[in-house]
This record gives C-alpha cells, sequence and structure tokens, in this order.
C-alpha cells in the first residue's frame, strides 16, 4: 500500500525580494522563466507570491508517489533555497488498483523539505495554464502609458521628483472634440517608499496638451498613505 505524508503544520510566507526568478514547467518541455530583474516580471513574481502568501491550508493527504504532473514551478531564491509547487492530487484505492484525478483549486507547496497542501483557485488556474498567456515584455499599453508619463512627468516641480513608479495615464480626453488637443489626467507612486515601511503616496496630474501651448499642468494632487490594494492595483498586480 503506497505510504501517504500527513498535511504539514506550516503557512508559507515568502519575501518578493527575497526571490532569484520563478521558472514554470510543463511536461511537453514548454518552459517559461520570470526574472526578478525585469520590471514586467517582477510585477508577475509579486503576484505568485500573493498568492502563496494568502492560498488557505487543505485538510487533503499529500502523496509521495503521485501520477505524472501536468505542470511544476519553481521558485529561485536569493540564497539559494529553491521552492517547488505543483497541483494536488486525490487518490482512491479499490480493488488494489489505485486511481488519482487532479484535484481542482489546490496545489502542493515544497522548501526545505517541508510540504504543505494549499487551496487558491487563481494561483491552481495559473500553474497550469495563465503562465503560457503573460506578455513577453511589457504590454504595449503599458509602454505608451510609460512615454507619455515620462514626457509629462519633465514638466512638474522638482518637489515630485520621487513619483515615478507604477505611471499610469488615467484618463485622456478631446478638448472641443479636437483630435490634437486633449485634457490629460496621469497618477504614480513615490519610488522612495518601494523599499521601506512606510505606505506609498500617490501623485494625480491634470494637464492640458495642445498644439499651441504645449503642456500645461493644471493640477496636480498627493494622496498620502493609499492603502496596499490600492497600490497593488496601481501596479497592476492583481490579476
Amino acid at each position: 500500500m503506497q505510504l501517504l505524508l500527513v498535511q504539514a503544520s506550516f503557512q508559507p510566507k515568502l519575501e518578493k525580494e527575497a526571490v532569484s526568478f520563478i521558472q514554470v514547467n510543463r511536461l511537453n518541455e514548454e518552459t517559461r522563466l520570470f526574472k526578478e530583474n525585469d520590471g514586467y516580471e517582477e510585477v508577475i513574481i509579486s503576484k505568485v507570491v500573493n498568492w502563496i502568501n494568502t492560498a488557505s491550508p487543505s485538510e487533503g493527504v499529500i502523496e509521495l508517489n503521485k501520477t505524472p504532473i501536468v505542470s511544476i514551478m519553481k521558485i529561485k531564491m536569493k540564497d539559494g533555497d529553491v521552492a517547488v509547487i505543483e497541483p494536488a492530487y486525490n487518490c482512491v484505492s479499490e480493488n488494489h488498483v489505485k486511481t488519482c484525478t487532479i484535484a481542482d483549486g489546490e496545489v502542493i507547496y515544497t522548501r526545505n523539505n517541508k510540504k504543505v497542501r494549499l487551496k487558491s483557485l487563481e494561483f491552481y488556474d495559473w500553474l497550469l495554464v495563465g503562465w503560457k498567456y503573460e506578455s513577453v515584455g511589457s504590454p504595449k499599453d503599458e509602454l505608451l502609458e510609460e512615454t507619455l508619463y515620462t514626457r509629462y512627468f519633465s514638466y512638474l516641480a522638482e518637489t515630485y521628483s520621487d513619483f515615478i513608479m507604477c505611471p499610469k495615464i488615467d484618463k485622456v480626453e478631446r478638448l472641443d472634440g479636437d483630435t490634437r488637443r486633449h485634457i490629460v489626467h496621469a497618477s504614480a507612486l513615490n519610488y522612495s517608499a518601494h523599499h521601506g515601511d512606510a505606505p506609498f503616496d500617490r501623485i494625480y496630474i491634470t494637464l492640458t496638451d495642445t498644439p499651441e501651448n504645449g503642456v500645461k499642468i493644471n493640477k496636480v494632487t498627493i494622496q498620502k498613505g493609499i492603502s496596499e490594494k490600492e497600490s497593488t492595483i496601481q501596479c497592476r498586480r492583481e490579476s
């Protein structure tokens, strides 16, 4: 009779800054690498780390010798440590025949010889197929927003020089229907809070951009201490 490993009693807790890269492999030899030093892929790493940290422990057992897996993820830490995540299976034995089926919404997390079975439907779906559809490099709309924000940012006073993180063009409106004249609403976070304990501040900029007058800043507002959820949305880290 095949042995089973009892559910481990620990909750994974990862720090995004400790991750060097994430690699996902499938049985058909498809693979994808997400690197910590890539601006866009760093956001994907943040998303994966958040799924792991917020997943719920499962009461299911962990099979020592399960059927071949569909895909497997390896998380390489900067200290050389490696965590492994793979789909979980449910197995039943009948007439000495063991049948295993993939457990919908559940994964197995292994690190330092400790294993835990976790529930996270979003993470499970991403592990099976979602990673294949992540953009290679930043999506075009994000690159366009960054380009526009950089252009407009140069018109701000030096007082706001720290607001360069996760720039977004929130809204663009034509002035009187003219395709050459626009009102632009933009926002970004303060970079200095990136590695600190304090919450982010967010800048909101409203400006006009016309051929005759160029760029004119109309209004600048600073929102102090935004929530973690708001900063996550600003940086497009939600799935």
